[in-house]
């Protein structure tokens, strides 16, 4: 008879065992995160964002979903007249994002190390990705935005908190979160490059809130 589930894992000291160990989780679970996750309608901000980051009246912006998952957000941001290439480090997620819009650009690849030319975006996007990374990585992934970006935007939402967090899905597929407190996140985004434009946090009753930020190139 098999017991519940442990604990979870402690994360792997080494960023590249930690990044791969993810991968492994989410190409696993990318059909039951698709049916399971939250159902948050992100269609205002986009639109709202869109806007924001046109480089003009008559030109929507070419946007990155970096950590795009299984698509939802880049969809939206379509919607909103954005050019969006969804980007992620699971091929099963992008194989839901294909399924939920046939005529997204997607792409697979690392945060750390985007697979784009330097100034190919006017804006990234990056909802609930950042976090997925250690904390050692988070300034490298913060420098590779501001690489892809020309003179752009950056809309990003972590979890509130300090340090890291272990998790499970399903109480056997390890994952592993890095939190940030507004202040650690406003000193990582000035030393990349960046200038704090909005910063809120988002109240989530039965969990750790939600730290919203829009910054912009220096």
């Amino acid at each position: 008879m098999t017991g519940a589930p442990g604990p979870p894992e402690r994360p792997p000291g080494d960023p590249d065992a930690w990044v791969r160990t993810h991968r492994a989780t989410y190409e696993r679970m990318a059909v039951d995160y698709t049916r399971r996750i939250d159902d948050y309608a992100a269609a205002d901000e986009a639109e709202r964002f869109s806007r924001l980051a046109a480089p003009s009246p008559w030109t929507g912006p070419r946007v990155l979903d970096a950590g795009c998952g299984p698509g939802r957000d880049a969809a939206l941001l379509r919607l909103a007249g954005a050019d969006v290439v969804g980007l992620d480090l699971a091929r099963a997620m992008l194989r839901q994002a294909r399924q939920l819009d046939d005529a997204s650009q997607l792409a697979q690849g690392d945060l750390r190390r985007l697979p784009f030319a330097a100034a190919s975006f006017d804006a990234v996007w990056c909802f609930a990705a950042l976090g997925h990374l250690p904390p050692t990585a988070i300034p490298i992934a913060l420098a590779e935005f501001r690489r892809v970006l020309n003179d752009g935007w950056l809309y990003i939402v972590i979890r509130q908190g300090s340090g890291v967090r272990t998790a499970s899905w399903q109480g056997s597929l390890p994952r592993y979160f890095t939190d940030l407190t507004p202040e650690t996140l406003t000193t990582a985004l000035h030393a990349a490059g960046f200038t704090i434009h909005h910063q809120t946090t988002w109240p989530a009753p039965t969990q750790t809130p939600w730290l919203h930020t829009i910054a912009r190139v220096t």
